[in-house]
């Protein structure tokens, strides 16, 4: 019977602790959705063809290829070009830096090494969430979009891609922007697009 006491002791006290740590991400963290601009901004950026959980070592990647230029931080960004129910080895990222803030010089070398791609300034939605560790780029996404969808079906509204926004590599930050343009054709991306070709 002592034995069955402590089980259920040590089950509940693992649920309640992942209950706080749960908590602790955000994960009861009510999402604000407010309608905003975005852009015009310029970037630089990489491909990333495949499940997102593998986009880590695309980052890595990238990462390696503007250090290798001497750059030592990316205002970075993400721009994903389909739906989260598209077959997984099929999903393609855009792995972007913003050029604001190079120097001319800089700016020549990563025109010469990799593509820039203009975003044009658009309205849409926009929300935010905390960032705590990694595990905030798995969470925040499933907190954000389900609050996007129900704005877009309810105004029968029409996306084109998905931003998300994290901020200077060499700095900490604290929030995971995201943002949803809305009546943007589909034609602006497809310079994007064909990246992957």
């Amino acid at each position: 019977m002592k034995k069955l006491k402590y089980i259920g002791i040590t089950i509940v006290t693992l649920i309640l602790l992942g209950l706080a740590f749960y908590g602790f991400m955000g994960g009861f963290k009510q999402v604000a959705v407010s309608r905003e601009s975005f852009g015009q901004t310029e970037i630089y950026y990489s491909t990333h063809k495949g499940a997102y959980e593998n986009i880590g070592k695309s980052w890595e990647s990238f990462q390696k290829d503007w250090e290798s230029i001497g750059i030592t931080d990316c205002d970075s960004l993400a721009i994903y070009l389909d739906s989260p129910d598209t077959e997984p080895s099929k999903l393609r990222s855009v792995l972007g830096c913003r050029l604001d803030g190079l120097s001319a010089e800089q700016k020549k070398q990563v025109s010469a090494k990799f593509k820039t791609f203009s975003i044009p300034k658009m309205n849409g939605l926009s929300a935010s969430f905390p960032f705590k560790n990694f595990l905030s780029y798995f969470i925040a996404p499933t907190k954000v979009y389900p609050k996007f969808q129900e704005i877009l079906i309810a105004e029968s509204a029409v996306t084109s891609v998905a931003i998300e926004i994290y901020g200077g590599s060499s700095k900490s930050v604290d929030t995971i922007g995201f943002f949803m343009p809305v009546g943007v054709s589909r034609e602006t991306f497809k310079s994007l697009e064909d990246a992957f070709q």
